[in-house]
């Protein structure tokens, strides 16, 4: 009798046991955003002014064999210099297809160290010279159903120096793996004012708030200093969202949001946008997007960009796997930069 309710009890514990255990985070393009190294870290370690650029939300986008089911990645780029740093995290629906990965990134002409840096379940690490003699460093690692891309273009990083930017990124998705780490939570009446799905131009790939430097490396009105020194006086908060292009699987559209305490401050962000489209060539007609709105298109892609309020919105759509976007992009960026206009107009 006991001996059957010891048993009843062991099990009843193992039970409880198991339902108590963290169950994995859900490998969704945000959270391996989450996963990525910090802009701090990737400071501390390569030295200088390092800036991350907007996230690369490529799910079906990125083509490879084998195709992962979500990819994230992030460059870092070197101010004043021209290296870049980017770490690039694929979900695969398995731990064979990370292998497969893995050894797909060993075929290659250097020798690959398989044993430096300590990172991941397997690694290959090799240092290498592009073809216009550009130095570069390489390394991937597989931590589960993970595969990491570590791709420094421009400089020769040892292998402990990779480890510095590779062993934050191993913890993460170490966490992701455990559940123990979720992408940051965005409160719901901030993405309220994102696009809806109404004006939504396509499936969407990915959401993120941005810092004051992810845009200032990308925005061709100014200096990345001189703009993010006019967002952070003007107080603006940055969202974030990329989409397949509906119809493509080759344009992304990305919308940004950028939230200012009053409208003087958004109309007097957008103004040297109007001011560069309006002295530039490729001004397009902006559409039914307000008074404060321009429209360009630029060698590569298209952007739009408006005030409405105390926000200002920008819709950019290019083809980043293909030399150029179809150009259904135009009216793509148009109908949404329409809808989301119209949107915000109504929140104000």
């Amino acid at each position: 009798m006991r001996a059957a309710l010891l048993a009843f009890a062991l099990l009843a514990f193992a039970g409880s046991s198991a339902a108590a255990s963290p169950t994995p985070t859900p490998l969704s393009a945000e959270a391996l955003l989450a996963a990525v190294v910090p802009a701090s870290t990737v400071q501390q370690v390569a030295g200088g002014s390092w800036w991350p650029k907007l996230p690369s939300f490529d799910t079906t986008v990125f083509q490879s064999d084998p195709q992962p089911m979500v990819t994230t990645g992030l460059t870092f780029e070197q101010l004043g210099g021209s290296a870049t740093i980017t770490t690039t995290l694929y979900a695969f629906d398995s731990t064979a297809k990370s292998l497969q990965f893995l050894l797909a990134a060993e075929l290659v002409g250097p020798q690959v160290d398989e044993k430096n840096p300590s990172v991941g379940d397997r690694r290959a690490y090799y240092t290498t010279t592009l073809e216009g003699g550009q130095p570069a460093t390489r390394l991937y690692f597989t931590r589960g159903r993970v595969g990491v891309a570590v791709v420094i273009d421009g400089q020769h990083w040892s292998a402990s120096k990779v480890a510095s930017i590779a062993k934050p990124i191993d913890l993460g998705v170490q966490g992701l793996l455990a559940g123990t780490l979720e992408p940051p939570s965005i409160p719901p009446a901030d993405l309220a004012h994102l696009p809806s799905a109404g004006a939504a131009p396509g499936t969407l790939l990915g959401t993120a708030s941005l810092s004051d430097e992810a845009w200032a490396t990308v925005d061709r009105d100014a200096t990345p200093a001189r703009v993010r020194a006019g967002l952070a006086a003007r107080g603006a908060k940055l969202l974030f969202r990329r989409y397949l292009r509906s119809g493509s699987g080759t344009d992304v559209i990305e919308t940004t949001l950028f939230a200012f305490p009053k409208a003087s401050d958004a109309t007097a962000w957008f103004g040297p946008f109007k001011t560069g489209v309006e002295s530039g060539t490729g001004s397009l007609d902006p559409g039914k997007t307000g008074a404060h709105s321009a429209f360009r298109q630029g060698h590569d892609n298209y952007e739009l960009r408006f005030a409405a309020g105390k926000y200002v919105g920008d819709v950019f759509c290019y083809a980043p796997y293909a030399p150029d976007p179809s150009p259904a992009c135009a009216a793509a960026v148009r109908t949404t930069a329409e809808r989301w206009f119209a949107q915000l107009s109504r929140t104000e």
